[in-house]
Formats: C-alpha cells, structure tokens, sequence
C-alpha cells in the first residue's frame, strides 16, 4: 500500500481569487492583485494617481509587440471595494502596433501618450534575413489623447472607455519612443524623456535619449533637446534632486550593465553626460520615485553584467546590445543621497523559483515596474507578470523595503 498524498486531503482555494482583488496573503509582501488579462501578452504598465480616491494602471495587451491590435488597456482602483475594475481598451488604432502608455494630470484633464508603430506579416521573415527586428520601433509615432476629469465615475464606463476620450493626435512629426512619464515643473510644463529607437544594427543598440518640453495641456513647446553621450542609454526617468535645485535622470542601459544617472541645473533645458550608477542594469526598464521622506527609490531587476577591466573578452561598444532574458529578481532600492549610494534593496519578487541551467527560462520574466507613491511611506508597484501573462500590482510600505526605522535605528547598531 502506497504511502498517502497530502495533495489528496489539500483544500484547493485557488476558485476563491478573481482578477483585480487586492489581498493580503500568508508568506507574500505586501497587498497585491493580478489585473485581469486582456490579451496573450499584457505588458508595461504605468501607474497614476487620478485623485486621492482613484488609482489607474494603464498598459499595453493583445498578441504580441510588433502586431497590429496591440492597444493600451485602463484599469481603476476606487478607495472602496478593494478591487480592480474590468480594464478598458481606450486607445483607437487597430492596425497599428500601441504600446508604452503613461498617463499624468494637467488642466484638469488625464493624458495618455504612447506609441504607435507599423506592423509586420507575422509570416514575414525577411527582417531577420536581412538583420533588422520584427517589431519596427522606428516608425513609431508619439500619440497623446485626453479625458476630461470632470464627471469621471469609475462605476460609470462611458465616463472613461475608449469613447470618451478625445481623438488620439501625433505630438510631432518625427518618429519616437516614450516609456516613462513627465516629469512636473513648477511653471506648469512637462518634461517628457523620449527616446529615438533606430534600425541601425538590428537589436536597437544606437537608441538615443532626448527631453520634450509639454505645456500644461500636453502640446509640445519646442523642438526636443537631446541627451548628450546617450547612445544606449534609453527609457529616462526624471525626479527632482533633494534639494530641489537639480534635475536627476536615470536610464537604462542596452549594454545590460549598470543604471546610468544624468543631471541637469536648469530645469531640463541641458543635462549631463549619463555615468554609471552602482546597481546593475539587464537591458529592461526601470523607473525612480522621490519618496516624501526624502530619500530616492528605484525599481529595477537587480541583474547585469558589470563591466570587467581584467577580462580578456572583448568589450561591448556603444551602438552594440545585449539582450539577457534574465528579468528578475525585481527589486527596489532606496538612497540618501541622491542615487550616489544605494545601501537598502530587497527584492519583491523572484519570480517561480526555477534557477536550474535546464529550467532557469521558466522562471517566468519580472519587467517594465512602475512606482509610484502614495500616502507618504506607502509605495505602489506595478510591473509584467510570469512573461506577460498579467500585469500585478503591489502595495507596501517603504521601511518594508529598508527593514528597519533608520531614525530610530542607526545602520550597523543592530
């Protein structure tokens, strides 16, 4: 007689979750949900704070990055209920590829912006022949579309599906990329980090970063400024210094080894040559938030490969990539001094477990995060899920990721 199975006498509660229902769970950090999927790949999210009472994730779905029917899908989360709502398509151009959607307030409005790109024949191989990529970045436009704040009922659909926003139009001409969102300047404009994804190469190692200028009602004010040395160096995120007297930019590196940290000292106008931070970087998206205490927060996959003087293996050169399919764990990490230092990280996820040299690509890819913050101290993350199967969501608390009160306890009094 065979031993017995717990699996036999297991209570199965898998029939108790539901998409979009926040939950607080033995042995997972934090409150978190899965967004319901809204297509084979569900993929860069953004969050945004609407109003106090409402929370909107907004993000790319359908078949695939590169296909027509790409679209951007919003999903709302209310102060009461504790649940996501039915996501909404809410972008227009079904023969276009849609993708990196953001979202901010201004004049009274919510704006989305995001990509929009040809497509190839899924059929179609000659791109790979002739070492070029199937998703063609480089046609992408930049699309901006508004909603009116005024009378936005979460409960009400027609207040915020598809129709009610305005008729998407091209921010300007050229074509772009985006990933991140503005960034708030105290005379009411934007800065919004761009990026030019370029053909050259195949695997997009010539991208460049430049900064856009919006005013308060999301139009272009002038031509972009370019990013100096940035080749490679794409996907900026903008906060504020600690003193507020500089501008912080940081990117991601199509080399896959570090987060690099520009500055600017005249609000965006000019910004220095990207240097390398000391957290790694696996050529995927990352995404800095200025915490209300003060102190710097970066979401991240903490995997890249640093650089090595010693090594007797040729060195990659600006213009080149590395494209690791390894996008986890997913971490954030906290600093005080303006991202020179970064002495707290925890990882928030790892993904399935597997790490096995047979198995390792089945842990299932952590990318795209956004964070945002909250009440003060509470942080809000949202990022691809399990390959893009989902997007997840996920609530905690800033010393969650410290470990302990800094103010109350000194580093290394333990």
């Amino acid at each position: 007689m065979p031993p017995f199975s717990s699996f036999d006498q297991a209570e199965d509660r898998f029939e108790d979750l539901a998409w979009g229902q926040v939950l607080i769970t033995p042995f997972e950090l934090g409150a978190w949900a899965l967004l319901e999927p809204m297509g084979e790949q569900n993929h860069a999210p953004q969050l945004c704070w609407i109003r106090p009472d409402l929370l909107g994730c907004v993000w790319m779905a359908g078949s695939g990055e590169g296909t027509a029917g790409m679209s951007v899908f919003l999903s709302l989360l209310g102060a009461e209920g504790g649940r996501w709502s039915e996501p909404q398509r809410i972008s227009r151009d079904v023969e276009r590829s849609e993708q990196n959607p953001l979202l901010f307030v201004s004049d009274g409005c919510l704006h989305l912006i995001h990509s929009a790109q040809l497509v190839r024949d899924p059929a179609d191989r000659s791109a790979l022949e002739a070492s070029s990529s199937f998703s063609m970045q480089w046609t992408a436009v930049l699309r901006h579309q508004r909603l009116s704040l005024e009378g936005l009922d979460l409960y009400d659909l027609e207040t915020w599906s598809a129709e009610a926003w305005s008729s998407p139009v091209d921010l300007f001409n050229d074509p772009a990329f985006c990933r991140n969102p503005p960034h708030p300047l105290e005379n009411g404009h934007w800065l919004l980090p761009i990026y030019r994804s370029l053909e050259a190469g195949g695997a997009f190692g010539h991208d460049h970063s430049e900064m856009l200028r919006l005013d308060p009602s999301g139009h272009c004010l002038d031509q972009p400024v370019g990013i100096p040395d940035s080749t490679g160096r794409v996907h900026g995120s903008v906060v504020a210094s600690f003193d507020g007297k500089e501008l912080l930019q940081f990117f991601r590196s199509r080399l896959a080894d570090q987060i690099y940290r520009s500055v600017s000292t005249d609000d965006g106008l000019t910004w220095s040559a990207p240097e390398p931070t000391l957290l790694p970087n696996n050529n995927s998206s990352i995404q800095a938030c200025r915490l209300a205490s003060g102190r710097l927060a970066m979401i991240f996959n903490r995997f890249g490969f640093a650089p090595d003087p010693a090594s007797s293996d040729k060195q990659l050169e600006w213009g080149e990539a590395r494209w690791p399919r390894t996008r986890w764990p997913l971490s954030i990490a906290i600093s005080d001094d303006d991202g020179l230092h970064w002495p707290w990280i925890r990882d928030i996820d790892t993904g399935f477990g597997f790490c096995g040299q047979q198995n390792w690509d089945l842990n299932g890819q952590l990318a795209y995060p956004t964070l945002i913050e909250g009440r003060p101290g509470e942080l809000h993350v949202a990022y691809s899920w399990a390959g893009r199967q989902a997007i997840r969501y996920l609530s905690l608390r800033e010393l969650e990721v410290i470990g302990y009160n800094p103010e109350a306890i000194p580093f290394g009094s333990f």
